[in-house]
C-alpha cells in the first residue's frame, strides 16, 4: 500500500527520502530527495586500488568518497 493510499500526505505528514538517485525520482509525484552516489568515482578508485594492491598491503585500505543529498519535492523544509 502506498503512503498515500493510506491517506498520509508526503511531505507534509511524511519526509521520504530515496537513495541512488535513480532516473525516475524526479518523475515521481511528489519528486523523490534521494542520496547520489557517485558511481564513476567509485569504479575508479575501485580499480586504482586494485591495480595499486601491492603498494597497498600496509597501508589503510580506508577510502571515503562523499554522496550528494538531492532535495526535491518528497521532505519538508526544516521551520
Amino acid at each position: 500500500m502506498s503512503l498515500r493510499e493510506a491517506g498520509l500526505d508526503v511531505p507534509g505528514k511524511v519526509s521520504l527520502v530515496g537513495f541512488d538517485d535513480v532516473p525516475f525520482a524526479a518523475d515521481l509525484s511528489p519528486a523523490l530527495t534521494t542520496v547520489r552516489v557517485p558511481y564513476e568515482d567509485l569504479g575508479r578508485t575501485a580499480v586504482r586500488l586494485a591495480l595499486e594492491r601491492e603498494q597497498r598491503l600496509a597501508a589503510d585500505n580506508h577510502v571515503v568518497l562523499s554522496t550528494q543529498p538531492v532535495i526535491r519535492q518528497s521532505v519538508r523544509p526544516l521551520r
